[in-house]
């Protein structure tokens, strides 16, 4: 893979089952999140007094600046001129969950491109700056750029374009990167970036090969893929992470369907429900109640949740304590504007864990 010097400088700135009846779900309920949950736990301490995990979560591709733009409502409309609240450059699209995952603890490295651009340099210095690994990205061509209109209730919009570059492809620094990771992570996005889409199923491919495991969160972007592409990405995934929008994209049956065409869990993130996981077709599904919580904005929610049921999985948790966390990290992230380093702090994840007396130590 071409890759320039990495950039120093520093910027001046429910479910409704398709097809399936209710009397078929019978979900094993995890108790009252406001209650102390009895019962065997996940007894794991705070991961920074533990040896340091063999190798990092590495995520594939989907790096993009994200120009957050605070306005008093949506839609917004022509000649209805509105002031914005704040405008914040930010990392977005993968970074989001690079840099949630490194503030649990856990070693966090990329692999994809950013542009040689101003915008590259500036996304770049903000992730060194977390702790992300970008020592396998490429500096060439145009980065992702995406503005993020959030109103005061917390909707917002999304308005990007794709960045522009040569093919990258995997050298032999990626090749031992992958091999000697933890886990790997990629999203739909990285399949509709043209110069990433090889780049994207080689990763996934060569980490299944050698007993990495794959975690995949197909977005809304899984729409624009053809049949055959998305034929190819669902046997290379072991962990499959979704909205409930985002199960018809995949499949015209019951979400269980994808059980059979590869992922052996299945989350269905339900935002102000939960989630939900699927581990077998044949059994029920475990429901994990979400923690209210005043809302700002909903952006890189699903990141940050990702991040952290990944890093529950790698710590050795049982799967309901994975989604206890993945659920608190989720609530923390949308109490506060913006992605990037907006994601929550490990101070904000243990609030939330106070407040509702969760039970987990981190």
């Amino acid at each position: 893979m071409k890759k320039s010097k990495i950039p120093t400088v520093h910027p001046n700135s429910n479910l409704p089952f398709a097809n399936q009846p209710a009397s078929s779900i019978m979900p094993l309920s995890i108790p009252d999140p406001r209650s102390q949950i009895p019962g065997p736990r996940s007894q794991i301490p705070h991961p920074t007094s533990h040896i340091p995990p063999p190798g990092p979560i590495i995520a594939i591709g989907d790096l993009a600046a994200d120009l957050i733009v605070s306005i008093p409502r949506l839609p917004v409309e022509a000649g209805q001129h509105q002031l914005a609240d704040a405008i914040e450059l930010e990392p977005g699209g993968g970074a989001n969950f690079l840099i949630a995952g490194a503030r649990l603890g856990y070693p966090m490295a990329a692999i994809g491109a950013l542009g040689a651009d101003t915008w590259g340099q500036q996304v770049a210095d903000l992730m060194q700056a977390e702790n992300v690994d970008l020592s396998a990205v490429a500096f060439e061509g145009t980065t992702t750029q995406v503005v993020v209109l959030v109103d005061h209730r917390g909707e917002h919009v999304f308005l990007g374009k794709y960045g522009q570059g040569g093919k990258i492809s995997l050298g032999l620094a990626e090749v031992g990167l992958i091999k000697k990771g933890t886990a790997i992570y990629c999203a739909g996005y990285s399949l509709n970036e043209t110069r990433l889409i090889e780049l994207t199923l080689e990763a996934m491919r060569l980490a299944r090969q050698s007993g990495v495991p794959v975690f995949f969160d197909p977005g809304p972007q899984m729409a624009g893929l053809s049949a055959g592409l998305r034929q190819q990405v669902l046997p290379l995934i072991d962990t499959l992470l979704l909205t409930e929008e985002e199960i018809p994209l995949l499949t015209s049956g019951p979400v269980t369907d994808l059980i059979k065409t590869g992922p052996q869990t299945i989350v269905v993130k339900r935002g102000s429900k939960g989630c939900t996981i699927y581990t077998q077709a044949d059994q029920p599904p475990l429901e994990a109640p979400a923690y209210p919580v005043t809302v700002v904005d909903t952006a890189a929610a699903g990141d940050s949740f990702n991040a952290a049921f990944i890093v529950g999985t790698l710590w050795g948790w049982s799967l309901p304590d994975c989604a206890r966390l993945a659920n608190a990290v989720g609530a923390a992230k949308v109490k506060k504007l913006g992605g990037g380093r907006n994601v929550p702090t490990l101070s904000d994840v243990r609030d939330i864990i106070t407040e509702f007396q969760i039970g987990l130590v981190i």
